[in-house]
């Protein structure tokens, strides 16, 4: 490319980047007056709930950092059984200045938006941005929006259509707690895990079924690199409490091509989401079932807001379309996945293997650590409950 091209190629970038802010600021309303009211959500009463004057879908901004819009979203609701088959939301009758798309990827406060198959950068308009709402991220990855394209080239978020369900990251911050929306309209997490190489860490594991459970999603623990499986009594034993306590398991392996057919299956006219650290083979996975889809091709922006800038920072996810239909959304942060807002004395029932215990235990408030007559201590005992998974319990314990 000659000196002249590559001028002018930073200009257009430059007076595309300048279009994208100039209409953000037109865009954004003066919200001054008002403020959402600073609260306490973690230890509010019941009666503060009720109380005259407070909306259920307020906004919620930690203390002190009002214009903070990186806090988040309640727990999702919808039940899995529900949420199978459940088809995208439609609308009867879409104004003629309107199209209807859905999120693919998000950076703050900018999406990219895929509209009849092709891919549109948009911003969201202020007014959505300040609405009186619990979700400070109003727009996240696997959203149906409506969109109007503005100025040109540029398109505008104008409304978010109802959800059928949602992922969602709880976290502590200064000020309070909070949720953070991570995708929606989605049908099962899938915790994907390699044997070896980055070896198989079950704690892990028990922390993404529980997220998966505190939002109410179905989750399938996919083990890869079986081809590096030593012992195969090991592995059976790893896998079988988890097979006990009602969750599928699998098994595949890139390499051989093992249990890449039930992985197609799995996959293909659902929408899912990916758990699992670097490394475990997720590429590799979804290239067997889809040759050149890799969840990497996106690492330097190839598309959308930053092209050839490398991901924002902020990026919270990407929807990957498949072929046969259905997609699959890969989160990075997802590894991280923390377990705010769980009470110590809640955990056990997260669980499915303690919950029918629970009740045996001679204290009401056992956290079945160290209290006597504690059914689910009894239950490790006589080999009800897997000692691996009560070792887990205790290391999760102790970090809440």
């Amino acid at each position: 490319m000659s000196n002249e091209q590559d001028y002018r190629k930073k200009m257009e970038k430059h007076h595309r980047t300048q279009q994208l802010r100039k209409t953000k600021r037109k865009m954004r309303p003066n919200t001054a007056s008002r403020k959402p009211r600073q609260r306490d959500w973690e230890h509010m009463s019941d009666d503060e709930w009720d109380a005259p004057g407070f909306y259920e879908d307020e906004r919620v901004m930690p203390l002190g950092t009002t214009g903070n819009r990186k806090v988040v979203e309640g727990m999702a609701r919808a039940a899995v059984g529900e949420k199978k088959g459940e088809e995208t939301p439609e609308l009867t009758d879409i104004p003629d200045d309107l199209a209807k798309g859905q999120v693919v990827e998000v950076t703050a406060g900018q999406c990219v938006v895929s509209v009849d198959g092709r891919l549109q950068d948009c911003v969201v308009r202020g007014n959505l941005l300040s609405k009186e709402t619990i979700y400070s991220n109003l727009v996240t990855v696997g959203d149906w929006v409506l969109v109007e394209e503005v100025e040109g080239e540029l398109w505008t978020v104008v409304e978010v259509l109802p959800r059928s369900s949602k992922l969602a990251r709880p976290q502590k911050r200064k000020g309070g707690s909070y949720h953070q929306l991570v995708a929606a309209n989605i049908d099962r997490l899938l915790v994907v895990v390699s044997w070896r190489k980055p070896n198989i860490w079950p704690e892990l594991i028990d922390r993404y079924l529980i997220a998966a459970q505190r939002n109410q999603l179905q989750a399938v623990i996919c083990v890869n690199k079986i081809d590096l499986v030593e012992d195969h009594e090991e592995l059976e034993t790893t896998l079988e409490p988890y097979r006990q306590a009602g969750y599928e398991v699998f098994m595949t392996s890139a390499a051989s091509g093992a249990g890449i057919s039930h992985l197609h299956e799995l996959l293909v006219g659902q929408t899912t989401v990916l758990a699992g650290m670097s490394g475990v083979g997720k590429s590799s996975l979804l290239s067997a079932v889809q040759p050149g889809l890799s969840l990497r091709a996106l690492t330097v922006g190839e598309r959308g807001l930053n092209r050839d800038q490398g991901r924002h920072t902020t990026t919270m996810a990407t929807m990957y379309p498949l072929a046969e239909g259905g997609a699959v959304i890969d989160t990075p942060g997802i590894r991280q996945f923390g377990l705010a807002f769980l009470e110590p004395r809640e955990l056990g029932t997260y669980y499915p293997e303690f919950v029918p215990l629970i009740g045996q235990c001679a204290f009401s408030d056992c956290t079945h650590a160290h209290e006597p007559d504690c059914a689910v201590q009894k239950g490790v005992e006589t080999g009800v409950v897997s000692q691996m998974r009560y070792e887990n319990y205790l290391k999760i314990l102790e970090a809440l």
